[in-house]
């Protein structure tokens, strides 16, 4: 396990225990309706939302801003989780980061098919895509680049089933992100 790995892996259950306890405290807003869950996301950084995509939720907790879109066949997923300042480590390589959800799925057979530095907002981003195997044998495909947002440093996570990737619409999202 790599550092970068261990710190996301700590993020990841620093966030989940926070979202538990506010959750049983009542100090935390879920958003459902399309244009809130926008709004919060253009408080994020401004986007131009890929086509076949709507909004699926949005949390408000403790600093922290989660914002989720779906695709009308709920198999394409992107998200923005904006961390209060210092939380997520900025210019840092999240290397091979694949999370695995606590559902039902499981994924499998991990591997990183490239990372990157690209400039979004006029700042250092970092991009890994890798792909895995979800628990019914679907080949998956998950962007992470982790950017300097609006209001402090920005984890995009973006998946999709590697038979309908397309990267030319993957690089226009990144591409529109300001």
């Amino acid at each position: 396990m790599t550092r970068n790995n261990f710190i996301v892996g700590v993020l990841v259950v620093l966030l989940v225990c926070g979202l538990t306890v506010s959750a049983t405290q009542g100090l935390w807003k879920l958003l459902t309706d399309s244009a809130r869950v926008h709004n919060l996301a253009q408080r994020i950084a401004a986007f131009d939302l890929p086509e076949g995509y709507q909004a699926d939720y949005a949390v408000e907790m403790l600093g922290y801003s989660i914002v989720a879109y779906k695709s009308a066949n709920e198999h394409n997923h992107l998200a923005f989780l904006q961390a209060p300042p210092g939380v997520i480590p900025e210019g840092q390589m999240i290397e091979g980061f694949i999370p695995n959800d606590r559902t039902a799925v499981t994924w499998h057979d991990a591997t990183v098919v490239h990372a990157e530095q690209r400039t979004i907002r006029d700042q250092a981003a970092t991009i890994t895509v890798s792909d895995r195997t979800n628990s019914e044998g679907q080949r998956y495909r998950s962007l992470n680049m982790v950017f300097e947002g609006r209001e402090g440093a920005v984890l995009l996570v973006m998946n999709q089933p590697v038979s309908t990737w397309d990267d030319a619409a993957v690089e226009a999202f990144i591409t529109s992100i300001r």
